[in-house]
């Protein structure tokens, strides 16, 4: 007989948080679009605020080569929320609405859940923990992981970045961990790092290789 001791046992970790993927019907959207589209969804959802893991990830899409502040979308563009798993039935109330984004009109459509997934390397486009300097990114970083995550793996942070709120100027940079336990890489996805994820601050999401972010060997 095999007796599996509790400490052989991998640990594990229960989201509470989950992945929504929204279709979405428009032509464009402005570049600089996250507190716009912030501001939109929490008319629409007053609630959106409440909880701190909540965000709303950036709207991409491509150059519109006319000079101005403006990106071209198509139906593969999606609008991706993170919300807790108990509101997963009021988020019905955004399907069909309309998001007036300064002029730009985006029709929500169906919507698809996505549980999160353990993958050892996670990346967040923007990450603000409310320092300017690499420097101070890099030792904030290390002591929510160290201190909150009880986590020691590897990070490369990119390069600086803006992001306007209603306060004024965001400093952030994007961020990859890599090396990350199944269940701290699940925790991180599912609480976010720093600030301000409504804005799309310190989201995670599985990536499946650090080499496009790892710094050259020299």
């Amino acid at each position: 007989m095999t007796w599996d001791w509790p400490e052989n046992k991998p640990e594990v970790y229960t989201p509470h948080m989950i992945d929504l993927q929204f279709d979405l019907v428009g032509t464009t959207i402005p570049a600089e679009n996250a507190r716009l589209l912030a501001d939109a969804l929490q008319r629409l959802l007053p609630w959106l605020g409440e909880n701190a893991g909540t965000g709303i990830q950036h709207l991409k899409g491509a150059e519109t080569n006319r000079g101005d502040a403006t990106l071209n979308i198509n139906r593969r563009t999606k609008l991706l929320l993170r919300v807790p798993k108990a509101r997963v039935e009021d988020m019905q109330h955004l399907v069909g609405q309309t998001l007036d984004l300064a002029g730009h009109a985006l029709q929500i459509g169906r919507f698809k859940t996505r549980e999160f997934t353990p993958f050892a390397n996670i990346y967040a486009h923007f990450v603000d923990t409310g320092s300017a300097t690499e420097e101070q990114f890099v030792q904030d970083v290390m002591r929510e992981l160290d201190g909150h995550f009880l986590l020691r793996c590897g990070f490369i942070c990119g390069k600086p970045q803006i992001l306007q709120s209603a306060s004024g100027p965001l400093h952030g940079f994007s961020l990859m961990l890599h090396d990350v336990p199944p269940h701290k890489s699940l925790q991180l996805q599912d609480e976010g790092m720093g600030r301000n994820r409504l804005l799309g601050c310190g989201i995670f999401i599985p990536h499946k290789s650090i080499a496009p972010v790892a710094p050259a060997n020299h």
